[in-house]
């Protein structure tokens, strides 16, 4: 973690290869699909000019400073890149020749290790695999002839990362700001993937937050919490948690890079946060209570918790994580807003029922279903799920369906509105 000692505004503005920044760059922000929107706003109240939705993430200029910070600061980018070439495209060749122009010992040395990623946007190439290492080898031969050696490269723990893209008229390189994918917040546990990355879950709250305010809900409940990183993530934007607080970036390893520039994040974050904490402290103005049915998870959730920083808010009981089946859960409050994301496979057996996965599925959402409609009129309902159809095994009309993907998994926040009044439970089929 970067110490700070001073404040964004006075930070220098460049380090030892200074000369390679231009006064602005065309960069590229990745996000979880459906998110793009998000991405755009939380951009341009970063900094970021000339913000546009494309499929997958948003283009946009900004200044070094205002990349690195944007890097820092995104609760939705999966990656930041800053284009350090463009031209024409045609052939493998002319992404070589593009990349060969580009001076990358401005950018990274000789004694590091860099790894490079492809992505096709509609080029006509037989191989996207031979014109990625096509990209490799212009990057080595540009150090070969300007230092007769070159970096070596690593694939699974590189010092840099760069990415190209090519269309069909068109080939872009980028130096990547991230380094690890920013869904990586550096609080998790967990070493596992986790089946919902954070930087959806940011993006999941975002959407439910709108919902929450409108109706004026500050009570919130996951009765499906997993290792708590819907509630987790929230908690983090209420509190003006910083995404970038607990981990290292990839702008840190580039030449360009000032370390009184990551004091400077660093140290506005600090204050941000602990007057994030301070607030929700005094004010006392959310209360979460999350729950699971699998004990390890619970226990995770809380660990995970307490490494984000949250642990005040714990004692305080701001942040409540406890061991029970959901179908048991009660509203904490006349009005709020449950928020989950339900589990999918062997989770819905967690009781050890000896039944098929997708009896146990069918029947644990009905009896869901049944719960919501009884125990929690007046209350909104958001529902993150890849089954597209849960609708209608829970038994209620969404007002909204809100298209996100996790990952290559298209999937569906549902709205809920839980409509007061008398409830009769379904018959069971005979």
């Amino acid at each position: 973690m970067i110490k700070a000692h001073m404040s964004f505004k006075n930070a220098p503005k460049g380090g030892k290869s200074a000369a390679v920044l231009k006064p602005v760059f065309e960069c590229f922000a990745s996000c979880p699909r459906g998110l793009e929107t998000q991405l755009q706003a939380e951009i341009e109240k970063l900094g970021g000019r000339k913000v546009e939705t494309t499929h997958g993430g948003c283009t946009f200029e900004a200044s070094w400073i205002q990349a690195t910070r944007i890097t820092y600061w995104s609760r939705f980018a999966g990656r930041v890149g800053l284009q350090i070439a463009k031209g024409p495209f045609q052939s493998d060749e002319d992404l070589y020749k593009l990349a060969l122009t580009v001076p990358w010992w401005n950018w990274f040395g000789l004694s590091q290790t860099f790894r490079v990623d492809l992505n096709n946007l509609g080029a006509n190439v037989k191989s996207i695999r031979f014109t990625q290492l096509r990209l490799k080898d212009a990057i080595c031969d540009a150090f070969i002839r300007q230092f007769d050696e070159r970096p070596n490269v690593s694939i699974e723990e590189p010092d840099v990362r760069v990415f190209g893209a090519v269309s069909a008229t068109e080939a872009m390189v980028y130096i990547d700001l991230a380094g690890e994918n920013l869904f990586k917040r550096g609080w998790r546990l967990d070493k596992g993937e986790a089946p919902l990355k954070e930087n959806l879950a940011a993006g999941i709250w975002a959407i439910a937050e709108q919902r929450a305010t409108a109706i004026g809900a500050t009570h919130f409940i996951d009765p499906f919490c997993g290792s708590g990183t819907l509630v987790i993530e929230s908690v983090c934007t209420l509190c003006d948690r910083a995404p970038g607080l607990e981990r290292p970036f990839g702008f840190e390893k580039l030449k360009p890079y000032d370390p009184a520039l990551g004091q400077a994040l660093q140290n506005e974050a600090n204050q941000r946060f602990n007057a994030g904490l301070d607030k929700a402290l005094e004010e006392r103005h959310f209360q979460w209570t999350a729950s699971d049915i699998t004990p390890l998870l619970v226990e995770m959730a809380e660990e995970n918790a307490k490494r984000a920083g949250l642990g005040e808010l714990l004692e305080a009981g701001l942040i409540q994580f406890s061991q029970k089946d959901a179908l048991v859960t009660k509203p904490t409050s006349e009005l709020g807003l449950m928020l989950t994301n339900p589990p999918y496979g062997e989770r819905v057996r967690a009781k050890g029922a000896d039944i098929p996965e997708d009896e146990a599925y069918v029947r644990l959402f009905k009896e869901f279903g049944n719960l919501l409609k009884s125990s929690y009129a007046g209350w909104t309902a958001m529902v993150f799920s890849g089954d597209l159809e849960i609708k209608k095994v829970i038994g209620l009309s969404p007002k909204r369906k809100t298209p996100l993907f996790n990952g290559a998994i298209e999937c569906r926040l549902f709205e809920f509105p839980i409509a007061a009044g008398s409830y009769r439970p379904r018959a069971e089929n005979s």
